[in-house]
């Protein structure tokens, strides 16, 4: 018993899944679908029907012509009254007969419904327009914070580098260090996500490639900056290469190799730009490494 109902709710389970994706591709197809696709289609549904008029018209159904009192036996008038039905219009002198009359009906439908489509495209236009200026905002927005946080972080990296050199330093210099760091961490993370995100959707707005490269420089002119910091450190023989430390500098290191290897992947930038900026990575993050050996 126990089984069966197992049984059931896995077969439910498929029903619904099925479903979803099912629906999931018909809104997908209809998305897709413009006006000249739309016209096409109802020109093409006109010109079907009009011509299964004219061909299956006989004893059982057939066109009749109100005003001439005979039947229609030419595959011009059987398309224009396939064209007036479609369009719902009303005027014609041609009446359908017999299983003519359902044929009718299900193009009158059929038109209606190309008629709903039509009227929600225009609306999705408008909504389209809306919802692209509400994502470009969006992304606007994250990258202006993302070149203020790794702005912050070189003016804070710059606040303790100026009191190293003054000679007011202070125990607690590490532990803002660490602070420091970790914000860097979480900026790269994001700026990762930023692109992985990239030619997924088509309900989001993809980063451009002036704002992609100015981000990357940001990230780059922090790492120098860091760079700056530790061999100030190591010159004035600071105890600062805590453990600590050296993890959340060995991670924004990983998170910043990985989200080029995520630029290689989308192929966003030209392949020179990107090699002349890996080529900057690589060298800071050398000098970086090199100064954490230093004793």
């Amino acid at each position: 018993m126990a089984e069966k109902e197992d049984n059931g709710k896995n077969l439910m389970l498929d029903f619904y899944k099925f479903r979803n994706i099912s629906y999931k591709r018909f809104s997908t197809l209809i998305d897709r679908l413009n006006f000249f696709y739309i016209l096409m289609i109802w020109i093409i549904t006109v010109i079907i029907f009009g011509v299964a008029y004219y061909s299956l018209s006989g004893d059982v159904a057939n066109l009749f012509f109100t005003y001439k009192g005979e039947t229609v036996n030419d595959l011009v008038n059987s398309i224009y009254f396939s064209f007036v039905t479609a369009s719902t219009s009303g005027f014609s002198g041609i009446i359908p007969f017999g299983f003519f009359r359902i044929m009718a009906i299900i193009e009158v439908m059929f038109g209606l419904l190309l008629l709903a489509l039509v009227t929600s495209k225009l609306v999705s236009i408008k909504q389209d327009i809306i919802l692209n200026e509400i994502y470009e905002m969006s992304l606007n927005e994250k990258i202006n914070r993302l070149r203020s946080s790794f702005l912050l972080f070189r003016q804070n990296i710059g606040k303790i580098m100026s009191r190293i050199e003054e000679g007011f330093t202070r125990k607690r210099e590490v532990s803002d260090l660490y602070n420091y760091l970790s914000s860097l961490e979480d900026d790269i993370d994001e700026a990762i996500k930023l692109i992985k995100r990239q030619g997924k959707n088509h309900f989001t707005k993809d980063i451009d490639s002036v704002s992609l490269e100015l981000i990357l420089n940001s990230i780059l002119s922090s790492f120098e900056k860091l760079n700056e910091l530790f061999d100030i450190m190591n010159k004035n023989n600071m105890e600062w290469k805590k453990i600590f430390i050296i993890e959340s500098i060995d991670r924004c290191i990983i998170l910043n190799d990985r989200l080029f290897e995520e630029i290689n992947i989308k192929k966003i930038l030209k392949e020179k730009t990107v090699q002349d900026l890996i080529d900057s990575k690589n060298k800071i993050n050398q000098s970086i490494k090199e100064l954490l050996k230093h004793n």
